[in-house]
């Protein structure tokens, strides 16, 4: 039996047809019962939807706001990877900062958000490469009540201070202020971890705290109210702020085409811009050379809540 040629044109290969439609053309033609070419047809589509499907990559956010908070913020950026990477992307977080760490340690993330000064040490041990920082720095403040008497950061000892979870970068710049100005955060100051910013500078208006450490942009949130009970001790110099990291090994583009890749999405697309706004990240940009090692100073406080919370 000879080879039939295709059932439109009668030809071997038929130049209206794309590669992988010739395969089917042959087939179909090769059917002259239309009852069974539909049949054949319907089989080859199943056969290619049932084609495994790529893996999604990983996309693992520090949990720094509640959970539905945290995932609705960063949705678009989720679509916007998986629609030029041309693979889904999951986003996820972890119930808190060490089961975060620990999952990042562990490779489940393919792709990390997540704030430079813990960033630095996942970096350091795990091997993520960042990809971009926002244009926001970050900074902290130590807040006291308006009327207090307190001058200087050496008033606070044997005071209580508000502050956020020890993994944090603002705590960390918190206990990096009370060092430099001649205190030991673990002797001579009381620390109550509260869970966000708000309720840190709320302690203090309510006397549950002589100080809180806050994010800058705290004021800016605060209501008039709230703002005249409360004064500015002391502000921290500033890092970089909220960064991007891939994991090396993974199956993606070179480093350089995802950068640009995050930095057009917040510079150039609507949705992206609308993003980097919400998020509070200022937009991004390129990580210079070397420009986290400046958080080196952090990784020994992380390590060390990293051991006392093991024991």
């Amino acid at each position: 039996m000879t080879a039939r040629g295709c059932f439109c044109c009668g030809r071997k290969r038929c130049p209206d047809l794309a590669e992988g439609e010739v395969s089917m053309a042959w087939r179909l033609g090769a059917i002259p019962n239309a009852l069974g070419r539909l049949a054949l047809a319907c089989a080859l589509l199943l056969a290619a939807s049932a084609a495994p499907a790529r893996t999604p990559l990983q996309l693992g956010i520090f949990p720094y706001l509640p959970t539905a908070t945290l995932l609705a913020t960063y949705e678009p950026l989720r679509r916007h990877l998986a629609d030029r990477l041309k693979q889904p992307v999951e986003a996820s977080t972890a119930p808190n900062y060490k089961a975060f760490i620990k999952r990042s340690l562990a490779g489940e993330y393919d792709l990390l958000v997540m704030g430079s000064g813990l960033g630095r040490y996942i970096e350091t041990e795990a091997g993520y490469v960042p990809l971009a920082v926002s244009r926001r720095d970050i900074r902290v403040l130590l807040l006291v009540d308006a009327r207090s008497k307190l001058d200087g950061i050496a008033d606070l000892r044997n005071g209580r201070v508000a502050t956020l979870d020890p993994f944090t970068v603002a705590a960390q710049l918190g206990s990096m202020m009370l060092r430099q100005g001649g205190l030991d955060a673990e002797r001579d100051v009381r620390f109550s971890v509260v869970t966000t910013p708000f309720n840190a500078a709320q302690a203090v208006i309510l006397g549950e705290a002589e100080a809180a450490v806050v994010p800058t942009f705290l004021l800016t949130q605060l209501g008039a109210g709230m703002r005249e009970r409360l004064r500015v001790l002391a502000e921290s110099p500033a890092i970089p702020g909220i960064a991007i990291y891939a994991r090396q090994g993974v199956v993606l583009p070179p480093h350089p085409r995802l950068t640009r890749l995050l930095l057009d999405f917040g510079s150039h697309d609507e949705a992206g811009r609308r993003f980097v706004q919400e998020a509070q990240l200022d937009g991004l940009r390129p990580v210079q050379a070397n420009e986290f090692r400046t958080n080196d100073a952090f990784l020994p406080e992380i390590r060390r809540q990293l051991a006392r919370q093991r024991d």
